[in-house]
């Protein structure tokens, strides 16, 4: 990557990863070289700081750290929860929000603060279009602020279609009922008051789904698409949802680094072969690769999953974010194989061409969740 940039304040400034460079090592790296001192890398979880009870509180740490006054800091407080669109999830936990409204309060919890330099890493990803619009809007607004975006290459228009003729899929059944839900995070011994707001729920959702079909499950960040894929794996206190066979199903989490718990991507994807065919450093830790290529291992290794396992379901969370070009392609590759092998797919996307080019080579119905 080029550290020869000059940031402008008030301007944007895009630059581009390849797949096998890691994002956020490649933005420390340019914030040594340019001396930034704020970040807000590809995960975006890990920069909530669980020390206050609500996103309002949220977002005014970085004044109460600058020392601002209470006069002061309301308004803008304010201002930026209708920006990024976060009013009306001001009284709830941070840890209670979907990946998307995480995203944005990560990068509004940074940007309210209005630093000279502004290193933001993937800042769209997993993001609906209006909330896309909203943060772009956020960074977009900041006069006395040089903002660089860092992030991969995501065009795929001259992609090659994994698969081109779809399979004919097998006979439907009924997945589900599905009940997700999120509790409000408890109260630890440095909190002053308990979690407010209400616990989140969605369902019961009964999804239809078919051997050899992939389904969209559709929504707006926070409709609980997330929620619901993590119960169907027996997640969060929920029972596991069982396909025809009696098996749960494969799972790839909405943030990849969160199934980064074993010491090489070689055994994170469970298949040698498949490893060297996809290009992954097998040898690599899961946390020392790019983002595309964790994303890539992590898809890879519930594919695998889920056919040594005889597993007839796989269940992917936005499995385009973090993805460049290359790695998109790739994860087009391991969804056409997953197809091949009969399994059914279930996916969240908030990118329309992502599930047209699924289509090119999988049976694709939709299911939307209402927020």
């Amino acid at each position: 990557m080029d550290l020869n940039i000059t940031p402008i304040p008030g301007q944007i400034t895009e630059v581009t990863v390849s797949f096998k460079h890691n994002s956020d090592q490649e933005a420390h790296r340019l914030a040594q070289h340019l001396g930034v001192e704020a970040i807000v890398g590809a995960d975006a979880a890990a920069h909530i700081s669980l020390l206050r009870d609500t996103v309002r509180e949220e977002l005014a740490l970085a004044l109460e750290h600058r020392g601002m006054p209470r006069a002061d800091m309301a308004p803008r407080v304010e201002q930026m929860l209708d920006a990024m669109g976060l009013q009306a999830l001001a009284q709830r936990h941070p840890a209670r929000l979907s990946g998307g409204q995480t995203r944005r309060l990560a990068i509004g919890a940074v940007a309210i603060a209005q630093p000279p330099q502004l290193i933001v890493v993937e800042p769209y990803a997993g993001l609906d279009p209006q909330s896309r619009q909203q943060v772009q809007a956020v960074l977009e607004s900041l006069p006395q602020t040089a903002v660089i975006v860092v992030q991969g290459e995501h065009e795929l228009a001259d992609a090659p279609v994994a698969h081109p003729v779809p399979p004919t899929p097998g006979a439907e059944f009924a997945y589900g009922p599905l009940l997700g839900r999120r509790q409000a995070g408890r109260r630890r011994w440095w909190h002053l008051h308990a979690p407010q707001g209400a616990d989140f729920s969605v369902g019961p959702v009964t999804l239809p789904l078919a051997p050899g079909a992939v389904t969209w499950l559709r929504g707006a960040n926070g409709s609980g698409k997330t929620t619901l894929l993590r119960a169907a794996a027996g997640l969060d206190g929920a029972k596991a949802a069982l396909d025809p066979s009696g098996q749960p199903p494969a799972l790839a989490l909405q943030s990849p680094m969160d199934q980064a718990i074993v010491p090489t991507i070689s055994s994170l994807v469970g298949d040698a072969e498949l490893v060297e065919a996809l290009g992954l450093p097998g040898g690599d830790h899961p946390l020392d690769v790019s983002t595309a290529q964790l994303r890539v291992a992590q898809v890879a290794h519930a594919v695998v999953t889920a056919r040594r396992q005889g597993r007839e379901v796989v269940l992917l969370d936005e499995p385009d974010t973090l993805a460049d070009a290359q790695g998109q392609r790739h994860i087009h590759q391991l969804i056409s194989l997953a197809i091949r092998e009969g399994r059914s797919v279930v996916l969240t996307t908030h990118d329309p061409g992502f599930a047209q080019r699924v289509s090119h080579y999988a049976p694709v119905r939709e299911f939307t969740l209402e927020p």
